[in-house]
């Protein structure tokens, strides 16, 4: 187990950044590009920042969150990731066994994103 109080050079705590991580869920979403830096940031590497990113994402999907990548057409933002699972915990092992295949770096940018379901239904694509 990762030691949640931790802190980063900014002064927050593993426990603190992962409270508040959500808080763009329901607006601009939460990209997973930022959540493994972010692991990083705190000293984590390996097993720990394996463990730092599923806690993440269990915490997202705990509130409500739910997987998605850009749309590449269509009326809508974002396209729903269902390939995951059902429950958080079985999403969160899936997507970190899938980062980890491709070699546990740094996701991009147009990598998965997670939002609420509201913003999953009224976010109109962008070109």
């Amino acid at each position: 187990m990762i030691d949640q109080n931790r802190k980063r050079l900014l002064g927050d705590t593993v426990a603190g950044y992962i409270e508040t991580l959500p808080y763009e869920l329901d607006s601009d979403g939460v990209g997973f590009w930022v959540i493994v830096p972010a692991g990083r940031s705190f000293g984590f590497e390996g097993d720990d920042l394996s463990e730092f990113v599923s806690l993440c994402i269990k915490r997202l999907l705990d509130v409500g969150g739910v997987a998605v990548r850009l749309a590449e057409h269509g009326p809508r933002r974002w396209k729903l990731q269902t390939q995951y699972g059902r429950e958080s915990s079985e999403i969160s092992a899936a997507i970190v066994s899938e980062w980890l295949a491709d070699g546990g770096g740094h996701p991009k940018w147009e990598s998965l994103w997670f939002v609420t379901p509201r913003v999953l239904q009224r976010a109109s694509f962008m070109p």
